[in-house]
C-alpha cells in the first residue's frame, strides 16, 4: 500500500476496513499468496511485531510482488516496515509452509537472521504498531499468527 493512502487510512482509522478490503481482493486476484517473513534473533529473543489488522504476533514481512524472489521481498519488507537495512545473504535457514484457510493458499517463507546487537528498528506506527522481544519459550505462551507458532515449534 503506498505511504500516502496508509496516512489517510490511518488519519480515518480504518486500517482493518483497508486490510480486510485488500484481502478480498487478494482472495479473488491470487488465490494463492506468497510471503517472506524474517524471524530476527538477539541474544536467544526474537523479534515480534503486531499488526494493526491482525490478532496474534507476527513476524516483519509481508508478500512477494510480481516476480520478486523470497529473500528479495523480505528485505524489501524489513526495510520498509522497520527501517533495518539488511544485506541478503544475512537471512539463513529458510523454512516455509502452505497453509489453506478461508482466505485461500498461503505460502511462507520464514528467514532466520541472528544479529549480534539489538537492531534499532523503526516502526510505521501504520501497520505496525507495537513490538517485543520473546525468548521462544515466552513466545509460545503469547497469541501468535498460525505459521510462527509452527515455526518455532518445528525449528525448536
Amino acid at each position: 500500500m503506498g505511504k500516502r493512502l496508509k496516512r489517510l487510512v490511518a488519519r480515518l482509522r480504518l486500517y482493518w476496513l483497508a486490510a480486510r478490503l485488500y484481502e478480498t481482493w487478494q482472495l479473488l486476484a491470487r488465490p494463492h499468496n506468497r510471503g517472506a517473513l524474517v524471524a530476527i534473533w538477539h541474544q536467544g529473543r526474537l523479534l515480534l511485531v503486531q499488526a494493526s489488522y491482525r490478532h496474534g504476533l507476527g513476524l516483519p514481512g509481508g508478500g512477494l510482488e510480481r516476480r520478486e524472489k523470497a529473500r528479495q521481498a523480505a528485505v524489501r519488507e524489513l526495510a520498509e516496515e522497520l527501517g533495518l537495512r539488511v544485506s541478503p545473504e544475512e537471512l539463513v535457514d529458510p523454512w516455509q509452509i502452505t497453509e489453506t484457510s478461508a482466505r485461500g493458499q498461503n505460502t511462507v517463507t520464514i528467514f532466520a537472521m541472528r544479529m549480534a546487537e539489538e537492531p534499532a528498528i523503526r516502526l510505521d506506527g501504520l501497520e505496525l504498531v507495537a513490538s517485543q522481544w520473546l525468548t521462544r519459550e515466552e513466545a509460545l505462551t503469547r497469541p501468535l499468527v498460525s505459521h510462527v507458532r509452527e515455526y518455532l515449534i518445528q525449528t525448536g
